[in-house]
């Protein structure tokens, strides 16, 4: 299409545009081609990176004062009563990079969800509706604060809130709010509730815990930290020949389960296929046979052997191979030439 002459172009200022009018200026199509390489410039610039923070929890723990702690404003209303909360509300934070670095700032994306009370007293209508979204929430988040009251404990809909999360396969940091209103403190309370965290939380053994107090802001900065290092995390990605060093030794200290009939489950390799959660795939022979007391087994023994999975779950998936097809692929190894004489080093009792 033609452009008129008589018309300013995009970029152009009005002398060139005089020039031009003339012939005495650059022509339409290379001004235009300047325009669009400028624009092109700014798709090549690295962009910030953008981190969902989803703050999930019971009704009235103290999420939206939390997310207002965070600002140092009111983002969010709060109030005593519960149930404040009724749509779930993004706000956008950016964190400049660390002195004397090139890199870009990181951007958070705070998402203070609606209280989830339990299934059996949620009625069809606003609320029904509320809780969608919140458990949406979660999905579109990277990292997951799971937001407990320290003078209440732990609850049931704390646990089924826990087990989505982990299900999820979403990275997430225990926030143990109201630690101001513990009465009696003392210097073993810490200790005390960490441990009780853990035995009460069972689905999320793996996260962090951080206590905090949103009226306060007593530990509240540290929640930054701790979410830079569950991201870390929940994108580890670990070599296939050191999860198969931790591997042997799981097995060659507690062999795989068998069953009565004499017949033994036998694991061959791992490797990582993917992450955000990391997910690690073990063949074996029998995926049947090997029983969530071993994957838990498993999955303990990994965590202790490599570092950088404290904040994410691990998804295990099992698939089942014929030793024959094993046995083949090791006799392939070796050099070109040299008919496949590889040596194997199978796993124990994996013969």
């Amino acid at each position: 299409m033609k452009v008129s002459s008589k018309r300013r172009l995009p970029g152009e200022t009005e002398d060139e545009a005089l020039l031009r009018k003339y012939g005495l200026g650059p022509t339409e199509e290379s001004v235009i081609a300047e325009y669009e390489e400028a624009l092109a410039a700014f798709d090549e610039e690295e962009q910030a990176e953008e981190i969902g923070v989803a703050i999930i929890g019971r009704p009235n723990v103290g999420k939206s004062s939390l997310l207002n702690t965070l600002f140092g404003s009111t983002r969010a209303i709060v109030s005593d009563v519960a149930g404040t909360t009724r749509d779930s509300i993004d706000a956008f934070m950016e964190r400049p990079a660390p002195e004397g670095t090139n890199e870009p700032p990181t951007i958070y994306r705070f998402i203070d969800t609606a209280g989830i009370r339990r299934k059996g007293k949620i009625d069809f209508g606003p609320e029904f509706f509320m809780v969608n979204r919140a458990l949406r929430a979660i999905r579109r988040a990277d990292v997951v604060l799971l937001v407990l009251d320290a003078t209440a404990g732990v609850t049931e809909q704390d646990r089924i809130l826990a087990q989505k999360v982990a299900d999820d396969g979403r990275a997430c940091v225990l926030v143990c709010n109201k630690w101001d209103a513990v009465a009696n403190k003392d210097s073993t309370t810490l200790d005390k509730s960490v441990k009780y965290l853990r035995e009460e939380l069972p689905q999320v053994r793996w996260a962090p815990i951080i206590f905090t107090s949103a009226a306060t802001g007593q530990r509240v900065g540290k929640i930054y930290g701790v979410v830079d290092e569950a991201i870390s995390a929940h994108r580890k990605r670990v070599s296939t020949a050191v999860l198969n060093e931790v591997l042997r030794d799981a097995t060659l200290w507690q062999p795989p389960p068998s069953k009565r009939n004499g017949s033994q489950a036998k694991i061959y390799y791992c490797n990582q296929v993917s992450t955000r959660p990391p997910t690690i795939v073990v063949f074996c022979n029998d995926p049947s046979m090997i029983n969530d007391t071993y994957r838990r087994y498993l999955d303990r023994k990994f965590r202790e052997s490599l570092e950088g999975f404290e904040a994410t779950p691990i998804r295990w998936i099992f698939r089942g191979r014929r030793n024959r097809d094993i046995m083949r692929q090791k006799n392939m190894n070796g050099n070109p030439g040299d008919g496949g004489a590889g040596t194997s080093f199978p796993f124990p009792y994996a013969e």
